[in-house]
């Protein structure tokens, strides 16, 4: 009797070992798919476990008390989220009672967690050694518990943007940006340079460096961006021709209401396809045409005001110069936990974007037998893109915190455009007082147009030959 009464415990234990031993634990979760909680916040996450063969579990009469499974999370990154305690223990007699409990956690870095649960530890089971495997399909979304400054920083920035545009728009003389497309070299070689090798470069970049869908797309978007203002007068202090290079800007300004739309509607979705999240083309067109309409309302009253167009030129540089402060000061203070997470491939991300655009639009240029002066500007006009549209319009297509995370290459650019550019005018001043290896010549002198674009000029109707030169004299007056 007693060998019957044996063998029916190691049947019953055994059916019950078995049982849990092929996959017979699940976990479920009262969040699922994305969560998106705010920052520096405890929030609880609520799990459940549960055994798939629970009546053969749960009823066959032993004691249940002191068996134990642990469940422990796992963040794909450890940094990312802080929880009170990683390990989840049930009794079985919990899971068969499907008896809830919580994890306690909190954010601090903006930003998307993928959590992994795992089983730990399981006494049912005599043969458990490694962990299994339980389920890794929620997501933790650490958002902005305030969206102010972040609401401020874009609404103001829109603003100064917008106005800068028509002011730089009031800017464009007509019969000059004609003499310059007459011989469209120069601006074609600079369109392609710009719209074609950069948005290419920049998402062979974004593969090579960033596993983040949201770093690549920023990445991406900047590589499709104009070219800014801040091309113009560093054109200006390389002695490139600057007519050139207020041409280019205009036309590329005009035409990335085009070129940004359809570069990120063949590339840019395909990034965040695995981010599950997707971009809004129409914001997007939306943003881009608030952007670049105010070129021709600046051109307009450059032909109905012209002394509106003057007085808006004294405060051209100055503008331009305090609209890329505002966005590096302002923007470092918004963005400052996700700037805390740049990474040395950030870094290198931005070096390589401004060498690629200065080789590249250097050696088109080059390619087509432009000048030395229209060799400066076609290479600093397709390195040095407005980084500004750029991240106005990831603020304004995505919500946050998808926007910061995308920001990030943009703001590390942005870090890496300003140094080195006044470094290498710091040597090419010094080479050129001291060493005489660069032409020693006065900046204004430097700059006017080429001769027999000058003396054609003076034969367009109403024209003179002030009026030729006089956005580079406007730019290289230091009273203006």
């Amino acid at each position: 009797m007693q060998c019957w009464l044996l063998l029916l415990w190691w049947w019953c234990a055994h059916l019950v070992t078995g049982a849990v031993a092929k996959g017979g634990v699940y976990l479920e979760t009262f969040q699922s798919g994305v969560w998106k909680v705010p920052e520096d916040t405890l929030h609880n996450l609520t799990l459940s476990l549960g055994f798939n063969a629970t009546e053969v579990i749960c009823d066959h009469g032993s004691d249940l008390k002191e068996a134990q499974l642990v469940v422990t999370v796992v963040p794909d990154k450890e940094w990312k989220l802080d929880f009170v305690d990683t390990n989840v223990n049930f009794t079985a007699e919990e899971v068969c009672e499907e008896v809830n409990k919580s994890l306690t956690f909190s954010g601090y870095y903006w930003g998307v967690t993928r959590l992994t649960f795992l089983l730990t530890h399981n006494d049912l089971d005599p043969y458990f050694t490694n962990s299994t495997l339980l389920r890794d399909d929620l997501m933790i979304t650490v958002d902005r518990k305030s969206l102010t400054l972040d609401r401020f920083m874009i609404s103001c920035g829109s603003v100064l943007i917008l106005f800068n545009n028509i002011n730089m728009g009031a800017q464009l003389n007509p019969q000059i940006i004609w003499s310059v497309l007459r011989r469209p070299v120069g601006p074609v070689c600079g369109f392609i340079s710009q719209f074609a090798v950069m948005p290419a470069a920049t998402y062979v970049m974004g593969s090579l460096l960033f596993t983040d869908s949201l770093q690549r797309l920023g990445l991406f978007t900047l590589g499709c961006s104009p070219g800014g203002t801040s091309s113009n007068f560093w054109t200006l202090m390389f002695d490139g021709d600057i007519n050139l290079s207020i041409t280019m800007t205009a036309i590329s300004t005009v035409a990335a209401m085009g070129m940004m739309p359809l570069w990120l509607s063949a590339l840019g979705g395909k990034m965040l396809e695995d981010a599950k999240i997707k971009i809004p083309y129409m914001n997007l067109v939306i943003s881009l045409i608030s952007l670049t309409v105010p070129i021709t309302i600046g051109i307009i009253i450059r032909l109905k005001k012209p002394t509106w167009a003057d007085k808006g030129a004294k405060i051209l540089k100055p503008f331009s110069l305090c609209i890329l402060l505002f966005f590096f000061t302002v923007g470092s203070i918004n963005s400052y936990k996700i700037i805390l997470t740049m990474t040395w491939q950030m870094v290198v991300a931005g070096v390589m974007v401004m060498s690629c655009g200065y080789f590249f639009g250097a050696a088109f240029a080059k390619l087509v037998c432009l000048n030395k002066k229209q060799i400066i500007a076609v290479s600093i006009e397709t390195a040095l893109q407005n980084a500004g549209v750029a991240f106005v319009v990831v603020k304004l297509s995505l919500e946050t915190p998808y926007s910061d995370m995308a920001s990030v290459p943009i703001i590390a650019t942005l870090f890496m455009s300003g140094p080195p550019l006044i470094l290498a005018f710091l040597m090419y001043t010094l080479l050129r007082r001291c060493c005489g290896c660069c032409p020693n010549a006065h900046l204004p002198q430097a700059l006017p147009p080429a001769q027999e674009d000058t003396n054609e000029l003076k034969h367009l109707p109403g024209n003179t030959e002030g009026e030729a030169g006089e956005v580079s004299t406007f730019l290289s007056d230091p009273r203006k």
